[in-house]
């Protein structure tokens, strides 16, 4: 049972680390289930049912419209954008519904149930202060309702509909209604229709944040695990930058006393030109600058004003850009708490590389300059999307398909790239690339393409042909394949321009990456990570080839198997739903090194609180090595079970079964499975009586009603005769040789 989706497998239940299963809707389903049984124990059915519709809300918000989607990870922020936006922008609540709409105490028990069931990730805000939080936005949110600005033209007359005394679920009392509103027979707010309107179509991006900016996130695709190596082979290869120690330079030369900079913010020429020659500026890009030519090197002769030195500009907007430097009492002084940075050259790498995408303007010349860059308007959103792309590569990229996607996805996301007439000129972007060579961040190197790349491209081609749909790599239709074929006979060959990241650009591309919220999983980095927090994250964002290594790697880190093997089942122990617990444990049999896999579950079965999983997880491996093998599954001695075990094991299914379905699922499934009545009957009676831990979930288990699936099958029996009775004159027919009876 993963907790993190990929937002674009829906419908393959794929996992983010690659794993298959349910999918989110599927989960999804479960949880606003079990939330509100848990919260009809805790309050009772008198106290009125829980608004399951803003739980299912809650659920699509941190899936769809937050930067993670990790369904378990609750923070204030994400409470806030929720109620004052999500909820707003996307459900109508009627005047007459209002009472019903809890949207407040629906969070804070979802929260609470994530908690108490041991699944809220431990990265998230105390479920207490996100209750009181959510119960602080209760009016602001009843506001945001009724707020133009989150409403669209539909929920505006839904709601003047209902307000008008109109049954809205009346489709024909619906349409009179507006055919009423169009014959000017009804009143209403022109000032709000106005308002939405023209938030609808020029302004839609109004959100409830700080100075109208949306609370709301794009959902970021998952990033690969990656391999960073040792820090010190990083660190010796950023020291070797000359463009990074160029910029740790213009802090020391400036030091805690600084230079006076001029009104328009700049140092003074006599400053900028000594600073120029102390980095040695004239020996900028050179001939790879063009066209941007103003980054080829400055030349010190004429000086007149510091803006004739753009590469000194560059590298001191660098730095500031860094914050390695800071304007304080009308000077440029070096920022003294950055000191670490600057003696660092792996964090002065990350760092620079993080700044870079604030650079438009040295390094595009900007609005100011005769030449107007076409990359200008979106170049921080372009730069960060390029080196993303690249980070998520694990081989080369060929040059002609990053530009090919730079362009199509600017031109299709409905930013339109300036000056139509360059679109198709990569020059500007490669000179910026050009400038991260510079910093030992990105490689160019000539070869064949790889074949998973070429393979991507011939099937985008041929699934783009005359009714094809627009793609990333290009518009749908003739026009879009002619493209994608042009694409690709660009990229074939052995001779083909690729470029990668360096493991010194994967450093800080990663570590530029995650200051933006982004998650983007190194091998290592949870050798020091509690227990909990290691399981989960393998499970819900790790393939099984990094899982293998990390768990390898974890267990070394915690003092050998023996140390690490207790720290496992408490972590498993915090986990209180059966499915997620018993899908972590086939986790760690697959994938613990050395063969303890297998030990953890024997280990297990002893345990009084994890055996039933250790049981029932044991048998499914057995049963799945059994089938490997031709044989027939229990013939493993050591996979026999006495009688406390099976009954144990019996009652774990069962609870699985209950989790996953609910009762009429548990219903069907057995009736599928061909278990009549009274088997269910005898298993629950083998579960009431396991000794199981879970006394809640036997409780619930004693209350399943059976006689349901006795009338059930009673009914499929009718069904099946009345099925026969209506064949029998056909066979009759066919059998018969004499007239019809008339």
């Amino acid at each position: 049972m993963k907790l993190l989706f990929d937002a674009d497998a829906d419908a393959a239940g794929e996992g983010v680390g690659g794993g298959q299963g349910e999918g989110f809707e599927a989960t999804r389903d479960i949880l606003v289930r079990l939330t509100s049984e848990y919260d009809e124990q805790q309050r009772g059915a008198e106290a009125g049912g829980l608004d399951e519709f803003s739980v299912v809300q809650a659920l699509e918000y941190r899936h769809r419209a937050t930067t993670d989607g990790r369904l378990a990870l609750w923070r204030e922020e994400h409470v806030r954008a929720l109620l004052l936006e999500w909820l707003p922008r996307n459900v109508t609540v009627l005047p007459q519904e209002s009472d019903e709409h809890d949207a407040p105490g629906a969070v804070a028990t979802l929260v609470e149930f994530l908690a108490v069931s041991g699944l809220l990730d431990s990265r998230s805000d105390d479920p207490g202060r996100l209750r009181d939080v959510a119960e602080s936005l209760r009016q602001a949110h009843t506001e945001a309702r009724e707020d133009p600005r989150l409403m669209g033209p539909a929920t505006f007359w839904m709601l003047t509909a209902a307000r008008s005394g109109v049954d809205v679920r009346d489709e024909r009392a619906l349409e009179r209604f507006l055919a009423d509103v169009r014959a000017g027979r009804v009143k209403y707010d022109e000032a709000v229709l106005a308002e939405v309107m023209t938030n609808q179509f020029l302004g839609g991006l109004v959100g409830a944040g700080p100075g109208g900016h949306s609370l709301l996130a794009e959902r970021m695709p998952p990033l690969p695990v990656v391999d960073l190596g040792g820090d010190e082979a990083l660190r010796e290869a950023a020291a070797g930058v000359d463009v990074l120690g160029q910029l740790a330079e213009v802090a020391r030369w400036l030091g805690k006393e600084g230079r006076p900079l001029t009104r328009t913010g700049r140092l003074k020429t006599a400053d900028a030109l000594e600073l120029a020659r102390h980095l040695g500026t004239d020996r900028g890009l050179g001939e790879a600058a063009r066209p941007l030519n103003h980054l080829a090197g400055d030349d010190f002769r004429h000086i007149r004003r510091a803006d004739q030195l753009p590469y000194l500009r560059l590298l001191v907007d660098w730095a500031h850009k860094a914050r390695l430097v800071r304007v304080y009492g009308g000077c440029l002084v070096a920022v003294a708490g950055a000191r670490t940075v600057r003696e660092d050259p792996l964090a002065l790498a990350a760092r620079a590389l993080t700044a870079l995408p604030a650079l438009r303007d040295p390094l595009l010349a900007g609005p100011e300059s005769d030449t107007r860059s076409p990359l200008y308007p979106c170049f921080d959103l372009l730069l960060t999307d390029v080196l993303a792309a690249l980070y998520a590569m694990p081989v080369g990229t060929p040059w002609p398909m990053l530009w090919h996607t730079v362009c199509q996805g600017e031109l299709y996301d409905g930013r339109q790239l300036d000056g139509g007439a360059d679109i198709d000129s990569p020059a500007e972007l490669r000179v910026v690339l050009d400038l991260l060579v510079r910093t030992g961040m990105i490689v160019f190197e000539r070869g064949p393409a790889d074949a998973s790349v070429l393979d991507g491209l011939r099937t985008l081609a041929a699934e783009n042909g005359s009714s094809g749909p627009a793609t990333l790599l290009g518009p749908g239709g003739p026009d879009g394949a002619a493209r994608l074929h042009e694409l690709l006979r660009s990229c074939e060959g052995d001779d083909v321009e690729l470029l990668r990241l360096t493991p010194l650009g994967t450093y800080a591309v990663r570590a530029s990456l995650t200051t933006l919220g982004r998650s983007a999983p190194a091998l290592g980095e949870l050798r020091t990570a509690d227990a909990t927090t290691l399981l989960a994250t393998l499970h819900d964002e790790y393939d099984d080839q990094h899982t293998s290594t990390e768990l390898a790697g974890w267990v070394e880190a915690a003092g050998g198997w023996d140390a690490a093997r207790p720290a496992l089942a408490d972590a498993l122990q915090r986990v209180h739903l059966h499915a997620r617990r018993n899908s972590l444990l086939r986790m760690l049999v697959a994938e613990l090194p050395d063969g303890h896999g297998p030990g953890l579950i024997r280990w297990l079965r002893t345990d009084p609180d994890l055996a039933p999983s250790a049981l029932l997880v044991g048998q499914e491996e057995a049963a799945e090595a059994a089938l490997v093998r031709g044989e027939a599954p229990g013939q493993d001695t050591d996979d026999t079970l006495d009688d406390r075990e099976y009954a144990l094991a019996v009652a774990e299914s069962l609870l699985l079964m209950w989790e996953l379905d609910g009762e009429n699922g548990l219903l069907e499934g057995a009736g599928r499975a061909g278990a009549g009545a009274e088997t269910l009957t005898a298993m629950l009676r083998v579960a009431r009586t396991s000794g199981h831990p879970d006394t809640s979930g036997l409780k619930r288990l004693a209350g399943i009603d059976v006689a349901a699936l006795r009338r059930r099958s009673a009914q499929l029996g009718r069904l099946r005769a009345a099925a026969a009775r209506k064949r029998k004159p056909d066979s009759a027919k066919k059998k018969g040789r004499g007239k019809k009876r008339r």
